[in-house]
Order: C-alpha cells, then structure tokens, then sequence
C-alpha cells in the first residue's frame, strides 16, 4: 500500500501515537493523509520524517529499476547491432562465394566451348 487517507475522522492523540509507531516500521506508505484529526505535534513530525524517509526509498528504487531498464536496453541495442553487423558480414561472405561459383562455372563454360572449338578445328584439320 502506498497511500493511505484517514484525515478529518476525529481521531485521537492516541491513534496518531499507534500509527507514528506502525510507520516507524512500515517502509512502503509515501502518501498518508491525517489532517484535521487530534495528532500530537511531536507525532506529526515523526509521521512527517517517515514518509519523508519512505518517499525517499520509493525514489531511489523507482530510479534503481528506470536505470536497469535503461541498460537492459542499451544492451539489447548493442547486442542487436552486433548481430545485424555479423549477419551483414555473413551476407556479404555468402554473395562473394556465389559470385565466385557463377564467375568459375562461366570460365568452366568457357574453357569447355573452347576445347570443343579446338577439337571441331582438329578434327577439320584431319579430314
């Protein structure tokens, strides 16, 4: 529970002692509202000081988790840009070796046609 409302219920200088002593220990309340109630000052003050101190850790938790969602993020940034980066190197890899192929079938087909032509020219040659 982060909030909590008990203003103008006429409450006694008792009930602000009792929930001076719950927020003492209670770490989670950064919002409590007591107004026009019968708080002694001194029981005010604390109540004050503890969700002063509660606010405080709510923050610093809240900035705790914004922080690590931030570098899981910037992480997950990273680590895609890697990848795209291997996968581009890996592409270009593939494409070469396909150009590669076709270039040493062409120079094949080639080196065929021309044997042949040499082979149709002998065989004129001897008849």
């Amino acid at each position: 529970m982060l909030s909590l409302n008990v203003a103008n219920n006429k409450l006694n200088e008792k009930i602000g002692t009792e929930f001076r002593h719950c927020l003492e220990k209670n770490t989670t309340i950064i919002d409590f509202e007591f107004g026009f109630n019968q708080f002694r000052l001194e029981d005010v003050r604390k109540i004050q000081e503890y969700l002063r101190r509660n606010k405080a850790m709510y923050d610093a938790n809240n900035l705790r988790e914004w922080e690590e969602r931030k570098s899981m993020r910037d992480e997950n940034e990273a680590l895609h840009k890697m990848y795209l980066k291997q996968n581009t190197v890996q592409e270009q890899h593939r494409m070469e070796e396909e150009a590669r192929e076709i270039r040493t079938k062409e120079i094949d087909a080639m080196w065929k046609k021309l044997m042949e032509d040499e082979k149709i020219e002998r065989d004129r040659m001897i008849v």
